[in-house]
Order: structure tokens, then C-alpha cells, then sequence
């Protein structure tokens, strides 16, 4: 019996892409969700709509509608389109080494599509690239002694943090283009309240902070929270039997 549908963006995964008869369809879904991207990517999700898609295709959005029902459905396959870009790398069978590397991977994403997280946090995303990866992923940690709630929670948690490193990272790449100063610039400009704040005595934690903080760079921050992050899940795993 044939799955009903349920409504959801996911619904566009249980219709075949190709009629059983009749002309081949002109569009892809893959070439659908490419300009979509392309869009998202240069100008913002804001800009992607049925009737802009539809224009970059050089079609109609009467005619985009035969393909994708709605919106929602579009930003499915956009997900998908990104989350095949991962090659998904052979796992070395150490479980650290591979979590880094996913972690790595999502922020590399994440930089490259910075919309994506947006539309992930709209709800479950299930197309095949997507359930390719939550398959690799979850199978780093199969094993470990964790049921499947807790393996769940786990990357919930590793790839939050990593959407909002990669949120707080971008944020001061746009202060700072928007203020025209690199970092060293700022923090000059910046010179004579902090002289001023230091000069009041109240806040001696900042003072440490401009006395003796490094301000390491992006990279260096995102391993040292990987580690973090690492040590915290190795060390509430469950006893393994041997």
C-alpha cells in the first residue's frame, strides 16, 4: 500500500520524480534546489521565493508548482541539496577523531550556506542526503553504551553549539565590515572607554580580560570548544562491560 500523505515538506520525498508515463519532466529537483541555493547563498533566504526560483530557471511559477507544491517544500529540497555536498569521509572506527571531523564539517557548512541553520530549526528535514548523514553520524557513537535518546541528544547539543559559534562568528565578521576597521582598528577606537572603565576600579574580571586574554583567532577557539565538548560527552558515557 502506498504511504498516504501527511501535509508535511517531507511529502515531496514520496512522490516519484519521474512520471511512469508521459514526457520526461524539463526540471530536476537537484536543479530546482541548485538555484534556490545559489539565491539563499548571494542574497539571503529572504530573496528565495517560488516566483524568483522560478525566473533564474527562465520558467513561470505556474509551471515551478508542477514540481514543488510550496515553499516549505522548496526549502526540503534546498537542505538536502547542501547536506549532499558533505562527502562524508571514511570513519577512522576512533570515535573523537570522527565526531571532530562532523563537527568540522558542519561549521565548514554552515560558513558556506549561512541561512542553513534557519531553515533546519523550522523542524526535521528527512530527504535522503539528510538521512544519509544522520546515518554516518549516528553510527560514530552506535556502541558506546548510549540508547538512542541519549546518541540523539548528544549531537543535538554538539550541533547547536556549532551553529551558534558559527552565528557568533559571522556576526563579527559583519560588525566589523560595516564599521569599515579590522579588529586591531576596534580595538584602538575602543581604547579610551576601556581606559575609562578600567580606571573605575568595579570591574576586575575585564581588567584580567584586557591584561592578560590572547583573543585567539576562530579556528583556534572552535578546537579548543571541540575538545570541550569532547571530554564533556567521554566522560558521562556509561561503564562498558571488558
Amino acid at each position: 500500500m502506498a504511504a498516504e500523505n501527511t501535509g508535511g515538506p517531507w511529502d515531496i520525498w514520496m512522490r516519484p520524480e519521474r512520471p511512469a508515463r508521459g514526457p520526461a519532466p524539463t526540471y530536476s529537483r537537484e536543479r530546482i534546489a541548485a538555484a534556490a541555493v545559489a539565491i539563499a547563498d548571494k542574497e539571503g533566504i529572504e530573496a528565495v521565493s517560488m516566483r524568483r526560483v522560478a525566473t533564474e530557471l527562465g520558467t513561470g511559477a505556474m509551471t515551478l508548482y508542477r514540481y514543488v507544491h510550496n515553499k516549505d517544500e522548496l526549502h526540503e529540497l534546498m537542505i538536502d541539496y547542501v547536506m549532499g555536498e558533505d562527502a562524508l569521509p571514511d570513519k577512522t572506527g576512533d570515535w573523537r577523531t570522527d565526531l571532530a571531523a562532523c563537527i568540522r564539517d558542519h561549521r565548514t557548512l554552515v560558513l558556506t550556506h549561512t541561512w542553513l541553520p534557519r531553515l533546519m530549526a523550522k523542524g526535521m528535514a528527512l530527504g535522503p542526503n539528510t538521512l544519509r548523514g544522520m546515518e554516518y553520524a549516528m553510527s560514530i557513537v552506535d556502541g558506546l553504551g548510549m540508547t538512542t535518546d541519549e546518541m540523539m541528544e548528544t549531537f543535538g547539543i554538539v550541533m547547536s553549539w556549532a551553529d551558534g559559534f558559527v552565528r557568533s562568528e559571522l556576526a563579527q565578521r559583519e560588525m566589523l565590515e560595516q564599521s569599515g576597521m579590522t579588529h586591531e582598528e576596534l580595538q584602538t577606537a575602543m581604547g579610551a572607554y576601556v581606559e575609562h572603565v578600567l580606571g573605575t576600579g568595579k570591574y576586575p574580571m575585564f581588567a584580567r580580560i584586557v591584561s592578560e586574554a590572547r583573543f585567539r583567532d576562530a579556528d583556534e577557539r572552535f578546537e579548543h570548544g571541540i575538545t570541550l565538548l569532547l571530554d564533556g560527552i567521554e566522560a558521562n558515557l556509561p561503564p562498558r562491560a571488558g
